[in-house]
């Protein structure tokens, strides 16, 4: 027996559909990014849970440390670190009040890896927050919608930071932010929020940096590589490969 056809009035009250403007349903839930203005600006006052968080970067910035408060507030469970750009800092985590046992570092090889990895991990009940840097080959709008989907099954912060220019391509991503530093400020520009209709261009959000943060920038663009060779473990590793 055929199940009925949906009836316009569920159909808009679906989360996934967006409406053109400020979502009437059920909203999605949210954590406290820790900051008062970004928080005025985010639909549900905070990171949303259960969804895709894009950043859109410059090469060799800090920008997940945004996420540092919210991590905090959201202490249960594994936080993912995804291709990170260099090796964790565990004394910077220390310094957060992150308990280093939070933490799960995988190096996946190829993009086939990379979104293995993401989906695995974002639908695990126990992960509380997926933080990855998307691999040298960029990733499509199919990859994204899968990354986007795996999501939606859990209560948790998933961000993907990828580079300044992926803000031109089409992503499905439920919120997108491109970042750039302005003096000791993080000037943030919300370019993309579901559930809301912008009538005119918004304005960015400057956030002034922590002083932890300030005193990172002028080394941000050393050879990371080099430098995680010194750095002493914080979390466990996982290399991920083809056929592995």
């Amino acid at each position: 027996m055929s199940s009925p056809p949906p009836t316009l009035d569920g159909i808009l009250h679906r989360q996934d559909v967006w409406r053109g403007r400020r979502y009437q349903g059920t909203p999605r839930k949210g954590v406290d990014s820790g900051y008062a203005l970004l928080n005025a600006e985010l639909l549900h006052g905070g990171w949303p849970l259960g969804t895709l968080i894009e950043i859109c970067q410059r090469p060799f910035q800090g920008d997940w440390q945004l996420f540092l408060p919210a991590l905090r507030a959201h202490d249960k469970g594994v936080i993912a670190l995804l291709n990170p750009p260099a090796q964790p800092f565990s004394q910077a985590f220390i310094q957060a009040d992150i308990d280093l046992e939070r933490l799960l570092v995988i190096n996946a090889a190829d993009n086939a890896d990379f979104l293995h990895c993401f989906t695995e991990v974002a639908r695990s009940s126990d992960c509380a927050a997926t933080l990855a840097w998307q691999p040298t080959k960029g990733l499509n709008y199919t990859s994204l919608r899968k990354c986007l989907l795996a999501t939606a099954q859990s209560n948790a912060i998933h961000a993907l930071f990828r580079p300044w220019v992926a803000q031109r391509e089409s992503s499905p991503a439920a919120l997108r932010i491109a970042t750039k530093y302005i003096d000791n400020d993080l000037e943030l520009f919300i370019f993309k929020q579901k559930g809301i209709l912008r009538n005119s261009q918004p304005q960015p959000v400057r956030l002034p940096l922590p002083q932890h943060w300030q005193a990172a920038q002028p080394y941000s663009a050393l050879d990371h590589a080099s430098t995680a060779r010194n750095q002493p473990p914080g979390a466990p590793v996982l290399n991920v490969k083809a056929g592995t």
